[in-house]
């Protein structure tokens, strides 16, 4: 790697530390450490929103499906777009409404303690493996483009994400989401638009005028195409919109700010997704081999279709821009489930610690120690599937992304709904979307279900299209019927305290939070933004002195300039 490109990389984790040091002294209470005290802004909430939905992947796994499928790539981001603009609509504001601290705690107000337990559990451990799956993703990825030892840059990324859970706290992970996603969103921008540039004058295809780039292939089916395609948009929905996501929104001051930070996340993915994917399109378009370029990545070489173009076309130093915010799309969702799953243990401990000396600052002790328990676990799970070379990370992926996490999601997203369903249907509803998904996934037969419909034979590309949807819509149809049927197998009376506390459940839904009525947050959460992105700015400036060409000192001072603009912005 270049110097430059070092120094802009050293820049980025700079500004990370530099944001984690401002908001250290936010988390002093259980209640700050947790939501910020409902004072988060909307626009940190509606950046950390945007930040958690996707990871390094959008710059590996998603270029190389924009570089050889094209169009349909888009789907997945437009899916998240919609969550958010329906969440804008109806569920962020409503899930304000609760007045909870934790998703744990919406679970236990619909289906009781024990899915409450369940959930946790569960959702803890999803946290492990999805975050040690991604941390091991990227530094695969980058060690392989860089030549650097993937346990290296392993534990390099896992030093940052503890950093920052040590920290703790909802305002450390908000903050640096929020500055994150802003550098994130000019540097992508400003990609894309040299990359339509570049297109224009040297008269390189970007759009294909073919079939293949629309559909995926010459012999796709169009059919398929669009089964795909509203599948992503209805798990997307799905995965927004359920009860384990809406920490994203608890932290707002009131009904308005939930749906502006949901609307701000939804706008980001109808802008954003268009400009990351210029630069795969532009190398596909372009024929260029990518497998011979990069022959350590195998049958994967795609995956390095952005950062090639970075390497290739962009002048030195963007490269490091552009690692930084692959480590940024690892380090914020990992460091935001870490928070969220302390959060939830402090809820739980707080009625047991109530009596004890200095009950808050013993909550906030023990909510950043486990998370800085889970991110060593994480980092230890990471070096682990390093040493298994005989696991496909795609299968593990699979495995513990659809077996699990949507079966999780769909009674979650129902939590706020009056469906009768008793509570053990919570995590009843949970084992058997787990047990449709997975037999669907081992013994679904695609050609002869073609067959039995009297489909045309389906292109081995989009077998795992087809089945997908497919395993999606059964799983919704088990899931949710069995959420409004369980009370015909068995529907036990509650008893006065549990039905007092569904009662109030659907009470709350019915009251809008009044941010007139909330306190005004005082201190630095609003004033330091600002001046963080100045910092970024100044950077990106220095940047811009020890570049040599002026294709250089354009593209960094148009960085800072961004930057800056925001920061302007947000004095007002």
């Amino acid at each position: 790697m270049p110097t430059l490109d070092r120094v802009s990389l050293l820049i980025s984790l700079l500004v990370i530390v530099i944001t984690v040091i401002a908001y250290r002294q936010r988390a002093e209470t259980p209640d700050s450490f947790v939501r910020g005290g409902g004072q988060v802004p909307w626009w940190m909430a509606g950046s950390t929103a945007f930040m958690t939905q996707f990871s390094a992947w959008t710059f590996t796994g998603a270029a190389q499906k924009a570089y050889e499928n094209g169009f349909s790539v888009l789907m997945i981001f437009w899916g998240n777009a919609l969550g958010f603009v329906l969440a804008a609509a109806y569920f962020a504001p409503r899930f304000r409404r609760l007045r909870v601290s934790t998703y744990s705690e919406i679970i236990r107000l619909r289906y009781g303690k024990y899915t409450q337990i369940f959930y946790v559990v569960s959702q803890i451990f999803l946290t492990l493996m999805t975050a040690s799956i991604a941390l091991y993703g990227v530094s695969l990825f980058l060690g392989a483009v860089f030549d650097v030892r993937v346990i290296l840059v392993t534990f390099v990324i896992g030093a940052v994400i503890i950093t920052v859970t040590l920290s703790g706290g909802v305002w450390v992970v908000s903050a640096n989401n929020f500055i994150q996603m802003v550098q994130l969103a000019i540097l992508t921008f400003v990609i894309g638009g040299f990359a339509v540039w570049l297109a224009i004058e040297s008269d390189m295809p970007l759009i294909g005028d073919d079939r293949a780039f629309w559909i995926g292939g010459d012999d796709f089916s169009p059919g398929i195409m669009v089964a795909w395609s509203l599948a992503m948009l209805v798990k997307q929905f799905i995965s927004i919109n359920n009860a384990t996501s809406s920490y994203r929104f608890l932290t707002t001051n009131g009904d308005r700010d939930a749906r502006k930070a949901a609307a701000l996340a939804a706008v980001l993915f109808v802008v954003g997704p268009v400009t990351w994917f210029i630069p795969p399109w532009l190398i596909g378009q372009a024929g260029i081999d990518l497998g011979a370029l990069y022959p350590s990545l195998g049958e994967d070489a795609a995956n390095a279709a952005y950062v090639h173009f970075i390497r290739d076309y962009l002048p030195p130093g963007v490269l490091g821009l552009v690692v930084a915010a692959m480590l940024a799309v690892t380090v914020a969702p990992a460091t935001t489930s870490l928070n969220r799953d302390a959060g939830v243990i402090i809820s739980l401990l707080t009625p047991v610690l109530k009596a004890a000396a200095r009950p808050a600052q013993r909550l906030v002790l023990i909510g950043r120690s486990v998370a800085v328990c889970q991110g060593v676990l994480i980092v230890m799970l990471a070096v682990v599937l390093d040493r298994v070379h005989h696991l496909s990370l795609f299968d593990i992926m699979v495995m513990f992304g659809v077996f699990f996490q949507m079966p999780l999601a769909l009674p979650a997203l129902l939590s706020i709904v009056r469906t009768g369903a008793p509570d053990w249907s919570g995590w009843g509803s949970v084992l058997v979307g787990a047990v449709v998904t997975m037999a669907s996934y081992l013994w679904l037969d695609i050609n002869t279900l073609t067959q039995w419909l009297g489909l045309s034979p389906v292109p081995s590309a989009q077998l795992v299209d087809i089945k997908l949807a497919i395993s999606l819509l059964l799983q919704i149809i088990t899931v949710v019927g069995f959420v409004y049927l369980a009370r015909f197998v068995y529907d036990p009376p509650r008893s006065a305290s549990r039905q007092a506390e569904l009662d109030e459940l659907f009470s709350r839904l019915a009251r809008p939070v009044n941010p007139d009525l909330v306190v005004t947050a005082s201190g630095p959460s609003r004033h330091l933004a600002p001046r963080l992105l100045t910092c970024a700015a100044l950077g990106a400036l220095l940047l811009a002195l020890l570049s040599d060409g002026s294709g250089g000192v354009g593209f960094f001072v148009v960085v800072a300039f961004g930057q800056l603009l925001v920061s302007r912005l947000l004095k007002r």
